[in-house]
């Protein structure tokens, strides 16, 4: 198997098993113990957790937040050791979302990962998504205008 087309499988088995199929041990399991993982979410946990402890947290708490919580990735594009994902998610914020109380509001969004991979396992990653269209669609913001 290529380096691409290993790098391709380590990422989209991580999404399988953290958002399709809720199997967040399995989803640590991709990643490597020092990863560097850039997510505006993770600026609210505690800055002494580990890596894999912020991430087994995030991965829990949004699955919290949306009981009816549904994803599909919509494109994997891999060159060498990087892969990108784009997808859609929506749910229903019937639990706590980050310290706010929950709005009962459907919202719908989309983003992307975009994940390096050195030895079979993600070393980095970045998430990109639209977070003031998904406080807005929560009745937490102002209706953002076109």
């Amino acid at each position: 198997m290529s380096r691409t087309a290993e790098s391709r499988q380590v990422v989209v088995d991580m999404v399988r098993h953290s958002m399709i199929d809720g199997d967040v041990d399995a989803a640590i399991a991709a990643y490597a113990p020092d990863v560097a993982y850039h997510s505006p979410m993770l600026r609210d946990l505690p800055p002494d957790l580990s890596p894999l402890d912020a991430i087994r947290q995030f991965m829990g708490a949004t699955k919290g937040a949306f009981s009816d919580f549904a994803y599909t990735v919509e494109a994997v594009v891999a060159e060498d050791d990087t892969v990108a994902v784009l997808y859609r998610w929506s749910g229903t914020n019937d639990g706590p979302l980050g310290g706010l109380p929950p709005t009962g509001r459907h919202v719908s969004s989309a983003g992307a990962i975009v994940c390096r991979v050195a030895d079979g396992r993600i070393v980095e990653q970045w998430d990109i998504d639209d977070r003031l269209d998904v406080l807005s669609q929560l009745g937490l913001l102002p209706p953002l205008e076109a």
